[in-house]
């Protein structure tokens, strides 16, 4: 009754892709957090605008400007890894395409085996027209 004895093992190709996609979801989390940041940035900006604090509105305007860096960088880096996902999971689909028709091959080359080769068809074929 138990599965102890599963044949869907994780593969070490599985762990990576699992892996990657953990990543990509810290990484669009962490874009999460540093929109809210700039967000919040702009409003104390302007809040210290209309209470006529213009040093502090300039210094929520430099660090909203640097988390938006950080947002620009993440974005790369979310690209990167989501292209780098998609080249393993495409690179795991041609394994298994080539391997098939690897299979496909093998099977075919047996029934030929099987059917003993042309030499034998021509037989057969001599055989019924006589």
């Amino acid at each position: 009754m138990g599965n102890t004895n599963s044949s869907n093992k994780i593969s070490a190709q599985d762990r990576a892709i699992l892996d990657m996609k953990l990543q990509r979801d810290k990484l669009r989390q962490y874009a999460l957090r540093i929109q809210t940041l700039t967000s919040r940035e702009t409003e104390i900006a302007r809040e210290c605008l209309r209470q006529n604090q213009k040093p502090r509105a300039l210094l929520a305007l430099r660090r909203k400007k640097y988390q938006e860096s950080l947002l620009a960088k993440t974005d790369q880096q979310l690209a990167q890894l989501e292209v780098l996902t998609s080249d393993v999971e495409f690179a795991l689909v041609q394994k298994d395409v080539v391997f098939g028709l690897q299979r496909g091959t093998e099977v075919l080359r047996e029934i030929h085996r099987e059917m003993g080769g042309l030499e034998r068809v021509e037989m057969i074929l001599g055989e019924s027209a006589e």
